[in-house]
């Protein structure tokens, strides 16, 4: 999701800025991917607020409770995160041959070789320790089962999978996806609660769309660093057009199971159906085309797409 960042700068003086050891770790974790990481988090924790199996059972008003809920918030945002900045940063040290094959991403400190694995490994054990955790302290159990689990699938699954099979983009989704979860279950929700599947389903469904897009702008590149994306395997981009209309399809349908289930009212449904409508138009718009410009607009309009979903969620939750 992150644009190549400049490697280098002009001071304005004739000099060149050098990368230094902090902004090369600070790449590591993408922090672009990383601050979608919070943003759900945190919306997964604020919609638990709405639901007395969660919090309204033990929350009183005062200012005390409302520190606390706060404080949650923030803890278990910044856990997740923590773990996503470790994920990133081993797939980043993973992938460094095929990440000097691509434009985007030959920048980056590990495709230079200006950071390896003596830096690479502690600093991610760091990060996915500290953020594991801030999970339990601030969440329980479940939650930093469930963010350890979203590190294993990221690294351990997802990344070489790229390279072997297409269907490493719907593997790729789960992990992508139990952050809202985290938040969710962290402030005491269930699992299995009408509206933390639905954070999951929202979340996850939302991703095959939105990285097909992506692997279409960028379908040389893939292919030329050996990943198997399904647009660099589809010539006529057929398949991939057809398979962004079903799930775009597909998203619209999950988005509406809360308000459908009860728990959330009329603003979020209006917010929901017109979010479906525009995934589902720029999918098929793809399908029409099959070019970059269709793609891109895809791609933006998966981008405008969760914020005010899942704001509206948080608001309308409960009604």
């Amino acid at each position: 999701m992150s644009k190549p960042e400049a490697e280098s700068g002009d001071t304005g003086m004739g000099e060149v800025q050098q990368p230094t050891l902090l902004s090369d770790l600070l790449q590591l974790a993408k922090p672009r991917l990383t601050m979608l990481v919070v943003l759900t988090a945190s919306l997964g924790v604020a919609t638990s607020w709405a639901f007395p199996e969660t919090w309204n059972s033990r929350f009183t008003g005062t200012t005390t409770a409302w520190l606390e809920r706060w404080t949650v918030l923030i803890a278990l945002s910044l856990g997740t995160a923590l773990l996503a900045a470790a994920a990133n940063s081993l797939n980043m040290l993973w992938e460094r041959k095929q990440d000097q094959l691509m434009r985007r991403t030959a920048v980056r400190a590990t495709a230079k070789g200006r950071i390896g694995a003596a830096v690479v490994l502690p600093y991610a054990t760091l990060l996915a320790s500290s953020g594991t955790v801030l999970l339990w302290w601030q969440g329980n159990p479940l939650t930093a089962i469930l963010g350890f689990v979203s590190l294993i699938l990221y690294v351990l699954v997802y990344t070489p999978l790229k390279k072997r099979t297409p269907l490493n983009t719907i593997l790729g989704a789960i992990p992508g996806a139990l952050p809202p979860l985290i938040g969710w279950c962290g402030a005491g929700g269930s699992p299995w609660h009408p509206v933390g599947l639905a954070l999951f389903g929202i979340l996850f469904i939302w991703q095959i769309p939105h990285f097909l897009a992506i692997a279409w702008m960028h379908r040389e590149e893939y292919e030329k660093a050996g990943f198997k994306m399904l647009p660099s395997v589809d010539p006529e981009g057929h398949r991939t057009a057809r398979i962004s209309v079903i799930w775009s399809l597909l998203l619209w349908g999950v988005s509406l199971s809360p308000t459908l289930t009860g728990h959330a009212g009329l603003l979020y449904l209006a917010v929901a159906n017109l979010g479906g409508f525009l995934m589902t138009l720029r999918s098929y718009q793809l399908a029409l085309h099959r070019d970059k410009p269709a793609a891109r607009k895809l791609f933006f309009a998966s981008l405008i797409y969760l914020p005010p979903v899942l704001s509206a969620l948080v608001i309308s939750s409960g009604s």
